[in-house]
């Protein structure tokens, strides 16, 4: 695999819970999938893992070179985990157009967090 562009970003926990108290689930909706919503539930740590997943987002977006741009949505982004529960992303709408313009086949991810913060690392690949 040849890589493409890579991408990081760092969420601090409590300024997301901030936003989704203010804003609820119109914030909740617009940036997350349902899937990915059903995955973070009613978790322990639920703060935790959509702050990673927003970063992940944020991640992916600096891989492709966009920020909001060019008719993103942030639900274009998905992350879910494989039957090992590695986490893994999936790319639709035009954050898919993109990406296959520019010649990125899988995108690669990594993610971390703790109580405070939460961090994102992905990796655009194409396959040689």
């Amino acid at each position: 695999m040849n890589v493409i562009a890579h991408g990081v970003d760092l969420v601090e926990c409590s300024r997301l819970q901030e936003i989704i108290d203010r804003h609820g689930a119109r914030f909740l909706d617009r940036i997350f999938t349902p899937g990915e919503l059903d995955y973070c539930g009613d978790r322990k740590r639920r703060i935790e893992h959509l702050s990673v997943r927003f970063a992940a987002k944020e991640a992916v977006m600096k891989v492709l070179g966009t920020g909001w741009a060019k008719g993103i949505r942030w639900t274009d982004i998905e992350v879910f985990n494989d039957p090992a529960g590695r986490p893994e992303i999936k790319l639709t709408g035009r954050c898919g157009e993109i990406a296959s313009q520019l010649g990125i086949d899988k995108v690669l991810i990594s993610l971390t967090h703790t109580a405070g913060h939460a961090m994102a690392s992905a990796i655009g690949c194409a396959k040689t």
